[in-house]
């Protein structure tokens, strides 16, 4: 696990996200990207907004998450043959984000 926040994991994750849908060919994964694209962006918004702190276990799984779906985006970057699998890391990792916005909220 690396030292670097969130918050640069899901700038890095909205950056490697929107370089993948550039280089899919395919349509339908290319439209499953952008959604994806959207919920992060959607989450970072909405975090922002919440203030979350950084000490709660969630945080730290989120973040966690965020960096290896970031590195599962650069592999298929490289091997597009792996975006159908990276689509699925993709939403896991937004499952555990929506846990932590949702125990961010009051």
């Amino acid at each position: 696990m690396s030292n670097t926040s969130l918050g640069a994991e899901l700038q890095q994750l909205s950056y490697s996200l929107e370089i993948l849908i550039i280089k899919e060919p395919d349509i339908d994964r290319k439209e499953q990207l952008r959604e994806k694209l959207q919920k992060v962006l959607n989450i970072i918004r909405e975090l922002v907004d919440a203030n979350v702190l950084a000490a709660t276990q969630e945080y730290t799984k989120a973040r966690e998450s965020v960096e290896q779906v970031n590195a599962k985006i650069l592999v298929a970057i490289q091997d597009l043959a792996k975006v159908a699998e990276t689509i699925n890391n993709v939403s896991k990792a937004l499952d555990i984000l929506e846990k932590l916005l949702k125990a961010a909220k009051p």
